[in-house]
């Protein structure tokens, strides 16, 4: 029997509490039995597991998720005595490869997984089964580190980019030796990798900021910019970010980019992941007239990549608040809970929205038919609460369906 407060306490650092490990029981896409516990905490830990018996031996193997990425908060952020590195931030969801090792720690398996589940939903394995993988695999026939991989493209899409590529991954990061790994120190064995948009250096006493990206110097016109301080020098990515994209949006109608991860060190010459967005966005960020729309359709766009379309329903009439939750919860990482619950009625129409936008076409009329022919001797407010249970995402049409079938019904009484 599992203790989880020693789980908590021995693989969680303590920054873990019981009721954010939830339990699983899952099998593999080559048949493995796993069970343990994935934390939904949204910190260091978000999406890390625990596998605590594979095929019923105990194992107790942890796995490291991609961590929930923070904004740069203070000058001990980025030390003094590193080179930052700025990446593109891709817009898609976040793919993560472990090996799944037996009780005799033999890797019997390259499992594929997003951040909130042990095991990559069926859709998404579809979508990853069209990329190449032999980097991958090469990868894996020496080494033991956790890859981690944006998957992005025309086929997942998501609300911020659009991307020319059907489907793709690039690599965010790997997870090995206890610390995280910058793409560029693993492109040597195959793996594509975002572009390398700006890297800051501290160079005597002034922070030097360099645009290294070659798809987006001709936009920018110029390729340094000093700042006095490191302070300064973020802010001064995010001025250049949004000029970026007013650039890029006049001669090609879409934004160029979303923002970048800061792969650098901290003051303590700890390494760590930032992220750092245009500054329109963050203005909109810190906006009292509630949470943007498109920040709020990306987080109801990742609920419904966690928990896939197929299950969506069955979730909601057993918790009507479990989509809530989620959104609130990735919001929170941007946007204080005062402002989100501001835009409670907001998120729960673009939720709703959503739902309805991604389930096959069906007309009031042939659903009206259905609920007659699936009841036949009910009443009209039966078949109204069944309308209710089939049909969440369709609660602002229940008058119409109303009409519908009390005409319906009045005719075949005739």
């Amino acid at each position: 029997m599992v203790d989880i407060d020693v789980v908590c306490g021995k693989y969680f650092d303590g920054h873990v509490k019981p009721k954010h490990l939830n339990p699983f029981d899952e099998t593999t896409p080559e048949g493995n039995h796993i069970q343990g516990y994935i934390c939904v905490k949204p910190n260091r830990y978000m999406g890390s597991m625990l596998i605590t018996h594979v095929n019923g031996e105990e194992t107790n193997q942890f796995i490291q998720s991609m961590p929930k990425l923070h904004y740069f908060r203070d000058s001990r952020d980025i030390g003094t005595e590193t080179v930052s590195y700025c990446y593109e931030k891709l817009d898609g969801t976040c793919l993560i490869l472990y090996p799944l090792k037996n009780s005799q720690s033999e890797i019997i398996e390259i499992v594929p997984k997003i951040r909130n589940h042990p095991i990559m939903p069926a859709h998404f394995r579809e979508l990853f089964n069209r990329v190449d993988q032999k980097p991958i695999k090469d990868y894996y026939r020496k080494n033991k580190g956790i890859l981690i991989f944006e998957l992005y493209g025309i086929l997942n899409p998501h609300q911020i980019l659009h991307y020319d590529v059907g489907i793709g991954i690039k690599l965010l990061t790997v997870y090995d030796y206890n610390m995280f790994w910058k793409p560029d120190d693993y492109k040597h064995y195959g793996f594509e990798i975002p572009d390398l948009v700006f890297k800051l250096s501290h160079v005597d006493t002034e922070w030097v900021l360099k645009v290294t990206s070659d798809k987006f110097k001709h936009y920018l016109g110029r390729e340094i910019y000093i700042s006095p301080t490191n302070i300064d020098a973020i802010d001064g990515i995010k001025d250049v970010l949004e000029k970026l994209n007013k650039e890029y949006h006049e001669y090609n109608k879409i934004n160029a980019i979303e923002g970048v991860v800061i792969y650098t060190s901290d003051s303590k010459c700890n390494p760590r992941m930032l992220k750092c967005k245009p500054r329109d966005i963050e203005r909109e960020h810190r906006s009292q007239n509630g949470v943007p729309r498109r920040s709020i359709t990306k987080e109801v766009l990742k609920y419904f990549d966690e928990y896939g379309d197929e299950k969506i329903k069955e979730i909601y009439l057993e918790d009507e608040n479990h989509h809530t939750e989620f959104i609130y919860r990735m919001l929170s990482e941007e946007y204080p809970m005062e402002l989100i619950k501001l835009s409670s009625k907001k998120i729960e129409r673009v939720f709703m929205q959503i739902w309805e936008a991604r389930q096959i076409p069906e007309s009031l009329y042939d659903i009206s038919d259905q609920l007659i022919i699936d009841n036949p001797d009910a009443d009209i407010t039966t078949l109204m609460r069944e309308f209710a249970k089939k049909y969440p995402m369709k609660k602002k049409q229940a008058n119409t369906v109303y009409g519908i079938l009390k005409r319906k019904m009045k005719k075949q009484g005739d």
